[in-house]
């Protein structure tokens, strides 16, 4: 028979269930019949009299709102809230004054706190004998009449009534107070719409102060930092100048000051700097045009109009004449030879790409961060759930700021003779497209190029080599489709490549509650950050040569996920076989587990995570959750703990394949069904050959960066298509994300983190967090050696191992790169082989360096793992894996 599953209670049985009780307590109450019945309401009816029916009926409106709607009542402090308890108060007093009236037994004396026998009457005096008198005895009467006799509203009224009868001395003295409080309660109730209908009809007064105060500003006393502030607002609003009022005008482009009624309409100033360009002044009006000489040096005006002065005629800047040729003033006139060739510098137009060193700016004092206040953890025997830390980011004054600013002069000026190269090279060969301008970003310039109606943009990429002829021999990418725009871009690397700090990315990621794992990969040319969430893309492959900034941006994202993210809520894996590339976090409060540096290991803990992979799922199909998301809103219900999520990274992940073929498997089981359940990773090569990112990994990993590669077919190999190979290093990169662009690939500048940078947040986290391993995930060298230990009793070996010689000495090898000794005797005893032929095998290994030629006691000599490497090229792993290059 099928086992039950357990019923499991969660918060809305409990709603339901408390529902039930208090429908019926109420009930029970309102019915008031019967020993229990009466003894539970008996605190009730003495102190609110039959006023209780409310409460009676306030219990059963709780218990349905719990049944249906499954939410408590929230007490709102409020003007309403207290309006609600001074009519409250006023109900009790009025309901006591009338049953006191109606008593026969009081006899019109005063109620009061205290009788003195003649013309007051005591509170408790008026309930001495109440309980006793009614029906033959409060607790055996079958009805009470609460409405007919003098309970009231319980000994709370007569108390309110007595007191308030004392103070003003008189018998209707309480009565007067309550109905004074009702109508304050009233008052109250209807404050609100009273002065909304006052609102309404009341008229505004007119701002004319703030006009005023424009008309008097000037644009000269507005602030550069003011001016920086104003947005670019859509220039399609303004379609026809005789839409714009010429009394309000407001430029709808720079979003300058309305102008006063004696402004003068726009005034363009012409630059004569060789492109004809027009030109804003710093208000955001026009300056009237200067005609001067071109033998002339051209003068920059000091000073733009004032947006209060009328128009006035433009005045020539008094130029010294050329000593050669003297010409009178007033016979000056604008000379065009339109059939002169264009002028340019030639060093600026082939200066090579110079990597300009990042200045750091000292950061200014700022005061003592919060330091958390870590409790430690108490030493108990029977191991219990860990409390959850108080987690305080740590502050981004920890990290650098850099400074690009005399790097952007230096480009813009490259650029703009850069762009009449290329205007004259597409020109010469007769294509009828320009550039119409050009965009600097971090690394590259994007010269945007238009083109006319019948020319094709193949016409221009088929230029792109003389192009980079005429600049010299500087590399540069086309790309025929930029996403939002309707020009192609030829990008070019930057005369000096700025650094993108870690900081501005780090600031610009969207909310830590809203996307935990948003990482930022750089920015575009545009100088936007691009990020993504590894809950939604949700692993990544990384491939780069070595310079090209593969380590830089794995630390990136590593101190990006550590600065957001609780080591409770956030765990991480690091595979490090060079063991110095993530050595910085060593015993981080993040870790899963100690840094793996062994292949073997690697393998063990991949294995292992696949089994938390299933148990993950198993949880989740129990609870009715989909993804770890759902699992974690509903953990606190269920009376679970939440799950964190666990990040993998793998450095040089050729070199584990190398050394241990079988960690593929675990590899690509955690790839295709592991996002759900909040396990990612992150694979780094430095060899993106087909047998090893196989076409599997590719299809499971759909966030490719390809950084500086070798050659083009590395470049095909990771991203579909070539133009890594011309890439300049330094953290350029092209990203193939879905996540990123649906168009194609994307040019991003990764940000540079110093190592400086590192340590003081991986500090910060060490000082302020402990760090907790997972004992799972401790044992992982004693596992695998056993694992293979048992693999090479299993007749599995045996029969792999073939009947020929060769056969069984290749399968040999690998089990002895698996143990860290071997002698000739282990290998006849646990591979079934002769002596003869074990001691043909150990001399091969030892001549093929496999095995060391010294030996270390009875363990016999040392196996020397880092040379599979050197010799696993030879041997083939699949008839379907093909490498296009060798490796030598």
């Amino acid at each position: 028979m099928k086992e039950k599953k357990p019923f499991v209670a969660n918060k809305n049985h409990f709603y339901v269930f408390t529902g039930i009780f208090l429908c019926l307590l109420s009930i029970i109450l309102v019915l008031n019949v019967g020993p229990v019945a009466r003894v539970l309401s008996t605190p009730f009816t003495y102190t609110l009299g039959w006023v209780s029916y409310f409460l009676y009926l306030a219990i059963n409106i709780l218990g349905l709102r719990m049944i249906f709607i499954k939410k408590f009542f929230r007490l709102r402090f409020n003007s309403y809230f207290f309006a609600s308890i001074i009519l409250l108060v006023s109900i009790l007093m009025i309901v006591s004054h009338f049953a006191i009236m109606n008593d026969p037994d009081v006899g019109g004396k005063i109620v009061a706190l205290s009788s003195n026998g003649t013309d007051k009457i005591g509170v408790m005096d008026v309930y001495s004998n109440l309980f006793n008198k009614v029906n033959g005895g409060y607790m055996t009467a079958q009805t009470l009449p609460l409405f007919e006799y003098k309970f009231g509203a319980g000994i709370s009224g007569h108390f309110l009534v007595a007191v308030f009868n004392g103070l003003f001395g008189i018998v209707n003295g309480g009565i007067i107070f309550a109905v004074v409080l009702a109508v304050i309660a009233i008052l109250i109730y209807f404050l609100p719409l009273i002065l909304r209908l006052m609102g309404q009809t009341k008229e505004k007064k007119p701002a004319n102060k703030q006009a005023e105060r424009e008309e008097k500003e000037t644009v000269s006393d507005i602030s550069p930092q003011k001016q920086n502030q104003q947005r670019v607002k859509n220039i399609d609003v303004v379609k026809h100048a005789s839409e714009i009022d010429v009394d309000n005008y407001e430029s709808e482009i720079m979003g300058a000051p309305k102008r006063s009624a004696g402004m003068s309409s726009p005034m363009f100033n012409q630059q004569i700097n060789g492109t004809g360009s027009f030109d804003a002044s710093g208000n955001g009006m026009f300056a009237p045009a200067k005609f001067i000489n071109l033998d002339q040096q051209y003068v920059q005006p000091e000073a733009a109009q004032q947006p209060e002065q009328s128009y006035q005629e433009p005045l020539m800047e008094e130029v010294s004449p050329s000593p050669q040729v003297e010409q009178d003033p007033k016979q000056e006139q604008l000379q065009l030879d339109f059939d002169a060739a264009p002028e340019y510098n030639e060093e600026l137009v082939k200066a090579k790409p110079v990597f300009q060193e990042p200045t750091m700016v000292p950061p200014a004092p700022q005061p003592a961060m919060v330091q958390p206040q870590v409790q430690p953890q108490p030493m108990v025997e029977q191991p219990k759930p860990r409390e959850r830390v108080k987690w305080i980011q740590p502050s981004t004054e920890v990290l650098n700021t850099y400074e690009i600013s005399e790097a952007l002069e230096t480009n813009r000026r490259v650029a703009d003779e850069r762009k009449i190269v290329i205007d004259e090279t597409i020109n010469n060969f007769g294509v009828g497209a320009h550039v119409e301008d050009y965009t600097i970003g971090p690394s590259v310039t994007r010269f945007n190029i238009s083109y006319d109606r019948n020319v094709s943009s193949r016409s221009v990429s088929n230029l792109v080599q003389d192009i980079q002829i005429r600049l010299g021999g500087v590399s540069a990418r086309f790309e025929s489709i930029v996403e939002g725009q309707s020009t192609s871009g030829l990008e070019i690397p930057n005369a000096t490549i700025t650094t993108v700090s870690f900081k501005d990315v780090y600031e610009a990621l969207p909310d830590v509650k809203k996307h935990p794992l948003a990482v930022a990969f750089g920015k575009n040319i545009k100088g936007d950050v691009i990020y993504a969430d590894f809950d939604e893309f949700p692993h990544a492959l990384v491939a780069g040569t070595t310079g090209s900034g593969k380590s830089i941006f794995i630390n990136s994202i590593i101190v990006s996920l550590i600065m957001r993210n609780s080591p409770d809520d956030l765990k991480m894996v690091l595979v490090d076989p060079k063991k110095v590339e993530m050595s910085r976090y060593k015993d981080m409060p993040h870790l899963l587990c100690p840094i793996i540096t062994e292949a073997q290991e690697a393998k063990a803990l991949m294995v292992k995570l696949c089994e938390e992979m299933e148990r993950r799922y198993g949880l989740f199909s129990e609870n009715g959750c989909s993804n770890i998301r759902e699992f974690n809103e509903d953990a606190p219900g269920l009376g679970l703990e939440k799950l964190p999520y666990i990040m993998i990274f793998f450095d040089e992940y050729a070199d584990m394949v190398d050394q241990c073929k079988e960690i593929s498997m675990p590899v690509v089981s955690i790839a295709q069904k592991a996002r759900a359940c909040g396990i990612h990773m992150c694979i780094a090569t430095q060899r993106p050959s087909t047998n090893v990112v196989t076409g599997v990994i590719k299809a499971n990993l759909p966030t490719h960066v390809a950084l500086m590669m070798a050659s083009a077919v590395d470049s095909v190999t990771i991203i579909g298509e070539g133009g890594a190979e011309k890439l300049i290093g330094k953290g350029d990169m092209l990203v193939q994300s879905p996540l990123v662009s649906r168009v194609g690939v994307v040019r991003l500048q990764g940000c540079f983190i110093h190592r400086q940078e590192i340590n003081r947040v991986v500090g910060y986290l060490k000082e302020h967090y402990e760090t907790h391993y997972d004992e799972k995930y401790l044992n992982l060298a004693q596992e695998a050696e056993q694992a293979a230990n048992e693999y090479a009793q299993t007749p599995e070996f045996k029969e792999a191992a073939g009947n020929s010689e060769e056969e069984r000495y290749q399968a040999i090898k690998e089990w002895v790169l698996t143990q860290e000794f071997m002698s000739i005797s282990r290998i006849q005893r646990e591979c079934a082989v002769g002596f003869n032929r074990a001691g043909r095998f150990f001399l091969r290994l030892q001549a093929e360096g496999v095995v060391g030629n010294e030996t270390e006691g009875n363990k016999g000599c040392r196996v020397n793992g880092d040379r599979l490497s050197s010799t696993s090229n030879d041997v083939v792993t699949s008839d379907e894996q093909t490498s296009f290059r060798s490796d030598d």
